[in-house]
């Protein structure tokens, strides 16, 4: 069984870039901005238990400061258990790790993203995540 601790540099290089456009857009004050780089830092990250975990840690901040409960909650869950399903490379690709969708659901890759996760395993049914 593969487990993922190492993130490879491209993955790292893009979840560190989409913080960076995260913290932008907050000092912008531009939230909706912000909330959509934290969803692509999450898509990217997810794949590996610290990043996974660092995500929903930042999503829960953000909810935090806008008082919004349901993502507090949410994120809370998220990031108490999200880092297992990366440690095990069982993860719903493509999920932006909202409150608002549900925590198993696989969704579509960002047509931006498709060659950098060109390794995600879409086409398996449910949790999935890199092909071995």
């Amino acid at each position: 069984m593969k487990l993922n601790l190492k993130m490879p540099n491209d993955l790292k290089f893009a979840y560190q870039n989409e913080l960076k456009k995260y913290k932008e857009a907050l000092a912008h004050n531009n939230d909706s901005l912000a909330w959509h780089h934290l969803e692509r830092a999450h898509i990217i990250g997810q794949y590996h238990p610290v990043s996974h975990t660092g995500v929903h840690f930042r999503m829960f901040v953000f909810g935090i400061q806008k008082f919004d409960i349901n993502e507090i909650l949410g994120q809370f869950v998220r990031m108490s258990f999200g880092w297992i399903g990366s440690l095990f490379n069982r993860i719903p690709v493509g999920n932006t790790g909202s409150a608002t969708v549900p925590i198993f659901a696989p969704m579509p890759i960002p047509e931006d993203l498709k060659s950098l996760l060109w390794n995600a395993d879409t086409e398996a049914k449910g949790l999935s995540g890199f092909k071995h």
